[in-house]
């Protein structure tokens, strides 16, 4: 198994889509640190003005740990866009090329190669998040410095600079969780698919449906947002409460983690009945 997902990785760093998604996100993490830069403080200062008629704010509002919350939001569609281009072709562009006839030739069982592909694709995840937070993290406190930080969700929530370090390390930890659950599920389109961009559109088009029906679900499907992924992707949020609601995390925890165990379980059921000659 570790040879098998030794020359996964081997494949994911020869494939050029696997730099340009990482490019992509570089450039896109640039992007929001220019428009903070240019106009961060007007946008600011237009987002606060109710609560600047009733409260003295002062202080560095618009400082590093704002700027990388800001990017954390991209959590939402851009991440996710970025890894599928990658993780949902793992299986697909091997069964399309043939190239799968020739690997199982070998004394290899089936479970044992398509779980080396989840394994890389995590793998792919931690390596891309890991990326992600460091060009966040590091540019964000050069360029804006430190301080208290303040975020309107469900109302205002004031969090302490002595407490951010820790709360950001959970959110980026959840995050590659929320990510690898992604990757897991395009792989596994990928295996009930068996072309490369059905699998993309089909997971770009599961994750913007789940986008779609949870912006909607407070009044039309209000009591089924818990049946979205999109719903538990999110939570990291809460653990910016000034009371962090852990509960709701550590069920989105469990909830992801099923999900990606039921994901796999249905694609070796299927990958072991796949005629791979068709």
């Amino acid at each position: 198994m570790n040879r098998l997902i030794k020359i996964e990785i081997f494949k994911l760093l020869k494939r050029t889509r696997t730099y340009l998604s990482i490019g992509l996100m570089v450039i896109l993490v640039a992007l929001i640190f220019w428009g903070l830069k240019s106009q961060g403080e007007s946008a600011l200062d237009y987002a606060l003005q109710t609560l600047n008629r009733d409260f003295l704010v002062s202080g560095n509002i618009l400082n590093g740990y704002l700027a990388i919350y800001v990017i954390l939001n991209t959590l939402w569609i851009h991440i996710p866009i970025l890894i599928v281009i990658v993780t949902a072709d793992l299986f697909s562009s091997e069964l399309e090329s043939g190239t799968i006839r020739l690997i199982l030739t070998r004394p290899l069982g089936r479970s044992y190669y398509l779980m080396s592909k989840y394994i890389s694709s995590i793998i792919f995840v931690i390596i891309f998040m890991t990326i992600w937070a460091i060009i966040s993290v590091l540019p964000a406190m050069l360029l804006f410095g430190k301080g208290d930080l303040i975020v309107i969700f469900e109302g205002l929530q004031i969090v302490e600079e002595k407490e951010l370090f820790t709360k950001f390390f959970n959110a980026f930890l959840f995050a590659i969780l929320g990510m690898s659950t992604f990757a897991v599920f395009s792989v596994s389109v990928s295996v009930f698919t068996r072309r490369s961009l059905n699998a993309i559109l089909v997971t770009l088009g599961f994750l913007v449906i789940s986008t779609l029906l949870q912006t909607m679900a407070p009044t039309i499907f209000k009591g089924w947002e818990s049946f979205l992924i999109t719903h538990h992707l999110a939570k990291w949020q809460f653990l910016f409460y000034s009371n962090p609601a852990n509960s709701e995390v550590l069920s989105s925890t469990i909830w992801l983690v099923i999900f990606s165990a039921v994901c796999i379980l249905a694609s070796l059921f299927r990958f072991r009945k796949l005629k791979i000659t068709e």
